[in-house]
């Protein structure tokens, strides 16, 4: 169940990623599995953090690290500092968040963990550049730009790249980010090809090329709302307003409403399992699945489950 969450959360699948996140946790903590509920809560805090749901990162990333720190699994903690980087830069907190990813390069060093894609460095260089400390961002992103050479896998040279074209001369953003894109479609993540394009919709922006950065905004737009990435359309559309398009923010779906157990009592039943199949697979009583049934027929304003699966495949 994590591994099938992980696969969802870095591709497109968001929504079924945060049931399952959830589901493997539970199941964990029932089965005593200290380990598998710590990565789990920690997987589930990064995605709530790029969907901004701040209250429930903060929950899940302390939860992850609470348990994670007496059994050194460091993974964990790790993707709980993103959640809380990531938290804070999807909101905005300049300050906040470059705290946030120092403290992670700090863990990284003190555990001599060297693997590239586990670092913030592009995310601390955003940061650095947005706060006015040009000369560090560029030093981050040229040590970074290092060691994605030296491992020379797509993902996270596609993210060394975005960070070469934020700091880019005018006449050098198209052969950076290029790049970047080309190298994000070797991978199946969503969300880090989005990001690059609201980097290159906003740097085109500000080198008065407004028309050819509407494109990458719009990309953008598209992409975060799709995913439910809330904080990053927000800033897409906003980019956007400023070439003269105004969007009109899609804002939560009825599904972004449902809790986590909601949602797996939902995906359960639309998959075809009945109330007594749903509640065995969830260590439940048919009449606790009855009930949570009855809250999520109150908040999505339906009455029957074939309303539900139509629902469910629209999107919401």
């Amino acid at each position: 169940m994590f591994h099938l969450a992980r696969d969802e959360a870095t591709t497109d699948r968001w929504a079924a990623a945060v049931t399952d996140y959830a589901e493997a946790a539970a199941l964990a903590e029932e089965l005593g599995q200290t380990t598998e509920e710590a990565m789990s809560l920690a997987g589930l805090a990064w995605l709530e953090a790029r969907r901004g749901n701040d209250v429930a990162v903060r929950q899940h990333a302390e939860r992850a690290v609470a348990l994670a720190e007496p059994r050194r699994v460091m993974i964990a903690r790790i993707w709980a500092g993103f959640a809380l980087g990531d938290l804070e830069l999807g909101a905005g907190r300049m300050d906040e968040a470059r705290d946030r990813y120092a403290s992670l390069v700090a863990l990284l060093d003190a555990s001599r963990i060297r693997d590239v894609d586990l670092s913030p460095a592009p995310e601390l260089a955003e940061v650095l550049l947005r706060t006015g400390d040009v000369e560090r961002a560029a030093a981050v992103a040229a040590g970074h730009r290092r060691d994605a050479e030296r491992k020379g896998q797509p993902w996270s040279l596609a993210r060394a790249w975005r960070t070469t074209g934020l700091l880019a001369g005018d006449d050098e953003i198209d052969a950076a980010f290029g790049t970047a894109l080309t190298l994000h479609a070797a991978t199946p993540d969503v969300y880090e090809t989005a990001r690059t394009n609201l980097a290159y919709g906003s740097r085109l922006r500000r080198a008065r090329r407004r028309v050819d950065a509407r494109g990458r905004l719009e990309d953008a737009y598209q992409a975060f709302e799709r995913l439910g990435a809330r904080p990053w359309a927000a800033a897409a559309a906003d980019e956007l307003a400023a070439t003269g398009v105004t969007v009109a923010p899609h804002g939560a779906t009825g599904l972004d409403l449902l809790t986590p157990r909601e949602r797996q009592i939902v995906q359960l039943l639309v998959d075809g399992r009945t109330t007594r199949e749903t509640a065995g697979a969830l260590f439940l009583s048919p009449k606790t699945v009855e009930y949570h049934l009855r809250h999520v027929y109150t908040k999505l304003g339906i009455t029957n489950r074939r309303e539900l699966a139509d629902l469910v495949a629209s999107g919401g």
